[in-house]
């Protein structure tokens, strides 16, 4: 009985944290739904469906980092996704809302059977690897014109249709884009709590201690190499289907360091990091357009004093703050 009454605040705590979170997704279900109409123009919504596809990115890179790794394939991989579902919704005429999954899950296989090649590998070799495999997807989307249309890209890709409505129109695709990174956001926050999520973090802080304690960590890395993979190809294949146009310039090796980037700045810590990442990183040049000129320089200048002040990225400005306040 002593155990019992022990224990039961414990689970009152998680009960209370369960619905704390459904709660806080429930407000911003509701906020969320009025975001189109308030913002003055529909470049603002634009730059808001930006966002969210970047924060789908960087969530994506945040599972493959969860296990010690950093791809440089990264846009490979959203690429391949988004030639994926723009080929199969517009040659084998499969509505665009299916492409979304087959592509994902093809880009999940693919990426698992790369890495269960590749990720014997570990530190700069792996990443050198991931970069050479970036621009080999590069060349091939150029030089097999015969499905990719080449340089020229493809064009005209089918808009998402669900249940007759239309998710072409950038107010309506923002619907479209809030519920997957939502999707996504709640799915990497479960795998992070779950047994997989353990053996991530485990296989992160000390990949040696990890096996000696008897985790297949070569297993676990390709899960999470796969997960992360094919959350990029969900990410890739919806901005297909947004832009309505991709190339084999549309994902490239920048992309790559820029997902990378909305990480370190974020936070590596916590996936609320690859959030705030995104969220920070993705508008920020729009705001410097009117420095014609020295846009680069700003942005440069902004990332260092933010990695020089908060180290552990944006997700540490509370910590910061609070350490600041107490020196004073």
């Amino acid at each position: 009985m002593t155990i019992l009454n022990e224990n039961a605040p414990d689970a009152e705590n998680v009960g209370r944290s369960v619905w704390f979170r459904i709660a806080l997704i429930a407000v911003a279900c509701a906020v969320a739904a009025f975001i189109p109409g308030l913002l003055p123009n529909l470049f603002y919504v634009h730059i808001v469906n930006l966002t969210l596809l970047s924060g789908i990115f960087a969530l994506s890179l945040w599972v493959i980092y969860s296990v010690g790794q950093l791809s440089l394939c990264h846009a490979a991989f959203a690429g391949l996704g988004a030639y994926i579902s723009a080929i199969i919704s517009m040659r084998l005429n499969i509505p665009p809302a299916l492409s979304l999954v087959l592509s994902t899950l093809a880009t999940a296989a693919l990426a698992a059977a790369l890495g269960a090649v590749i990720l014997r590998l570990r530190g700069v070799y792996f990443v050198l690897v991931t970069f050479l495999f970036g621009q080999m997807f590069t060349l091939l989307a150029l030089n097999w014109a015969g499905m990719t249309n080449g340089a020229n890209g493809l064009i005209g890709i089918k808009a998402v249709t669900l249940f007759g409505i239309s998710f072409g129109p950038r107010p309506m695709f923002f619907y479209l884009a809030f519920a997957m990174f939502l999707m996504v956001l709640v799915f990497v926050w479960a795998l992070n709590r779950s047994t997989f999520g353990r053996a991530f973090n485990s296989i992160e802080q000390n990949i040696n201690l990890a096996e000696t304690c008897g985790i297949d960590t070569a297993r676990y890395q390709v899960i999470a190499f796969a997960i992360g993979s094919g959350i990029a190809g969900l990410g890739g294949a919806l901005m297909a289907h947004y832009i309505r146009f991709i190339s084999p310039d549309t994902f490239t090796f920048h992309n790559s360091v820029a997902y990378i980037t909305m990480l370190v700045v974020g936070g590596r810590s916590l996936f609320w990091g690859a959030v705030l990442g995104a969220a920070f990183l993705t508008p920020l040049p729009e705001f410097l357009r009117d420095f014609e000129g020295l846009q680069h320089i700003i942005y440069g200048a902004i990332m260092i004093v933010v990695l020089r002040v908060m180290p552990g990225g944006l997700i540490s400005l509370p910590r910061t703050l609070a350490r600041i306040g107490g020196a004073k």
